[in-house]
């Protein structure tokens, strides 16, 4: 029962010693027989049926939300983008047509598609955190669940952050043959295909192997020639080892393989500075012209759409092995990722805008981590280390030989090691067997650093070097402390109160977009952010009836954010700053039900508002003005003070699932619909116009038939049924202000088989 401490022998003691995040079952407490003289005691075991999964995250403080492999699947998530819709306050955006995710969680995230800097919102694949987000994508398949968890964290496993962490967890092996495969095909000749097999090799030694194959579905063209863009063309796979050599330990080496050779995101214009085109009316239009020089130089054909070329692999070892006292794990990973993408930034046949992104990048990660109960199991404690070094290198070219004084090439290049070691402990008191203390530790201990900064640039006909400039070397340490207290009580079996106070620090970092000064390069100050959370957890109705709601404030320091910085001698030039002070509320709501047999009903609602109370911006356009007149650059900012900081206030979503009674005395039919709706959001502060994503309704469904005991399922769909024209992202790295469109209406249909 939640909240017991009852005295436990020394194994049922080092079983309870870490108790699941991701807990399917609620089990019933023991009962021991009373032992007649002659006979030896009897012990029985009674379970209770849950009719909603992860029953543990019902008695832990902070408003999670989990995602079931069938969630997954029935939402149609294919990306890690869509696990926005599925969670509230949560936004995923790609930067600029780019292949990087951007994770915002109650408002806390980073911009940054050269990826050199951490994420406020970590992502972990199987426990391993990945730092660098841009790994996390071509992922997503053979999952078995996603856990979305709002921060400060980083005081029970992986690094500490800000913003919080999205958990992905995938499919481990089975000690049981089973292998499954599906075909999903859609409009737009999209295709997707999965597969696995698990069994067994030995009574102890099992494996796992799975894939993923994306095709097809381009639905943006060209507005001068109607040529399609967008295709995917991606392919994944993993592979797993599971070994038991005893009954206390578990050995688990996963490896995964990854290749995007997909067309790109294209844009479409919003506004442009420069008047060559007007607005597009319609949002899948597009455009760009690849310079024969240009292609030349870079390497690539000159017929070359706008597209990806970014391939990763890894391979992880997780250890877990049960001491009696405590349980130990351990995860030593290693990342390698190499991209190659070729965006137009300006959705023009023009080249202003053309950009070439590469990168390399390797993280060596190891964590170790301790686990167990004292006091009586009055306490429940978590002490572990984690270490990682990134070595990572990037080139950002840009061709600007259509842009008014500045016909030429250009390609800024930098290299950045770093390396983090953080420790921390979390603990949690039972007062009394319904009011527990808790409290967490983090230290960590970044240090990072700049080199080889440069800038070329290069003529477009000859393609010899015309210019050039190496900047120093800088560096940039974090060596900081995270921290939390907080108190849970449990009024009833099924219903818990909780309230903390979280202290969160996220390391400082470099502009690496394009370095033009040595002020660019000098990099920014860590932000941090305190955090007050206030909520509830409960079932009703022999857990028909689930209900959970949460509210926070959160007051954010020296915010990482894109800006402008004025240059003396020089002029103003795009950097990334500290917004000093700024806070954010909100509230969040989640109800899920089962009201009878066959039906489930979910509603998920957030809420949520920032304002700047201390931002300074420099008024870019003034000073130009300034200086047209005078001659001379002078800083003139505006202030932000009391500014909304844009981000979507309103987030919903929820779905509905029947399934019927058996048809024919063999088949079932299931009916499934749901809805997601995503508040205005604002690209820049007191932005209006273009600067402005509109707000948007989405609706799907789906009718999926099988058989009552057979291995395979048909299912028909459609997204996006009301064929809602919106946008997801918006960008402006040119004269043009380009914005990204969502998917229009996709119809498909589902084959599967599972044994």
């Amino acid at each position: 029962m939640a909240g017991a401490y009852a005295a436990t022998s020394k194994n049922d003691k080092s079983r309870r010693a870490v108790p699941s995040r991701h807990a399917d079952a609620h089990v019933a407490p023991v009962h021991h027989a009373v032992a007649k003289q002659d006979h030896p005691e009897v012990i029985s075991v009674t379970t209770k049926r849950r009719a909603f999964g992860f029953g543990a995250d019902q008695h832990r403080a902070g408003n999670i939300t989990n995602l079931t492999a069938e969630d997954l699947v029935t939402h149609h998530v294919t990306t890690v983008e869509d696990i926005q819709n599925l969670v509230p306050n949560l936004t995923i955006q790609t930067e600029g047509g780019s292949n990087v995710p951007d994770y915002y969680l109650r408002g806390i995230g980073m911009q940054d598609y050269t990826q050199n800097n951490m994420s406020s919102v970590m992502t972990y694949f199987d426990d391993v955190p990945y730092t660098i987000t841009a790994m996390s994508s071509g992922q997503m398949f053979d999952v078995a669940s996603v856990g979305v968890e709002p921060g400060p964290v980083g005081f029970e496993h992986g690094i500490a952050d800000t913003g919080g962490e999205v958990r992905i967890t995938t499919n481990d092996p089975t000690k049981t043959l089973h292998y499954g495969a599906s075909e999903d095909i859609a409009s737009y000749a999209r295709s997707k295909t999965n597969f696995y097999v698990s069994a067994p090799i030995t009574d102890r030694l099992q494996f796992r192997l799975a894939g993923q194959m994306l095709q097809g579905g381009a639905f943006r063209y060209n507005r001068v020639n109607g040529e399609s863009i967008g295709r995917a063309n991606e392919g994944a796979l993993r592979g797993k080892l599971a070994w038991q050599p005893d009954d206390k330990t578990n050995i688990k080496l996963t490896a995964n393989w990854s290749q995007d050779s997909s067309e790109a995101q294209a844009g479409f214009v919003l506004s442009d500075s420069n008047n060559i085109l007007p607005r597009d009316q319609d949002i899948y239009a597009t455009g760009w012209n690849l310079n024969p020089q240009y292609a030349k130089l870079l390497g690539i054909s000159p017929n070359s759409k706008p597209s990806y070329n970014d391939m990763q692999w890894g391979i992880n070892l997780n250890a877990d092995r049960d001491l009696g006292w405590a349980h130990l794990a351990t995860i030593s990973s290693f990342q390698q990722q190499q991209r190659h993408e070729y965006i137009d930034r300006d959705a023009e046949a023009y080249r202003s805008g053309d950009s070439y992104l590469t990168g390399s990048m390797n993280v060596f990660s190891q964590e170790v981590r301790l686990s167990g109960m004292a006091l009586h199991n009055r306490l429940e404690w978590v002490a572990g280390m984690y270490y990682n070094r990134v070595r990572a290198s990037g080139e950002n070219w840009f061709d600007y030989t259509d842009r008014a004084g500045k016909y030429y090439f250009q390609d800024s290049t930098h290299v950045q090691p770093q390396q983090n070691f953080s420790q921390f402990v979390n603990l949690k008191y039972a007062l009394t067997p319904k009011l527990h203390l808790i409290f967490g530790l983090e230290h960590q201990s970044d240090d990072r650093q700049f080199l080889d900064d440069a800038v070329y640039r290069y003529n477009p006909v000859t393609l010899a070097k015309t210019y050039s400039q190496v900047f120093a070397n800088h560096g940039a340490l974090t060596n900081q402390f995270s921290g939390k207290v907080g108190i849970n009580y449990q009024v009833l079996q099924n219903a818990m109160l909780y309230a903390d106070i979280r202290r969160g620090v996220k390391p400082g970092g470099f502009t690496a977009n394009t370095t033009l000064t040595e002020q660019q390069a000098a990099g920014f100050k860590p932000e941090w952010l305190m955090a007050y959370e206030v909520g509830f957890k409960s079932e009703f109705f022999n857990h028909r009836l689930r209900i959970n709601g949460a509210a926070f404030w959160d007051s954010y320091h020296d915010q990482q954010y894109f800006s402008y910085i004025l240059v003396p001698g020089w002029g103003t030039v795009g950097s990334y700053v500290n917004v000093p002070r700024s806070h954010i509320f909100g509230t969040e709501l989640s109800i899920s039900a089962h009201p009878f047999r066959g039906l489930t009903l979910s509603q998920n609602v957030g809420y949520q508002r920032g304002t700047y109370d201390d931002f300074q911006v420099l008024n870019v356009q003034a000073v130009t003005a300034y200086y047209a007149k005078t001659g001379q650059y002078r800083s003139i900012t505006d202030s932000y003070n009391g500014a909304d900081m844009g981000i979507p206030k309103l987030t919903l979503n929820g779905s509905i699932s029947y399934e019927t009674k058996p048809v024919f005395r063999k088949y079932t039919v299931t009916l499934q619909g749901d809805y997601s709706y995503r508040g205005a959001q604002n690209t820049v502060p007191r932005g209006t116009g273009t600067y402005l994503l509109p707000a948007y309704f989405l609706m799907n469904g789906s009718v999926t038939f099988k058989p009552v005991k057979g291995r395979w399922a048909v299912t028909a769909y459609a997204t996006n049924i009301l064929n809602r024209d919106y946008i997801v992202s918006r960008t402006l790295a040119t004269t043009v202000n380009m914005g990204i469109s969502g998917q229009p209406r996709f119809v498909g249909g589902r084959f599967s088989y599972n044994f």
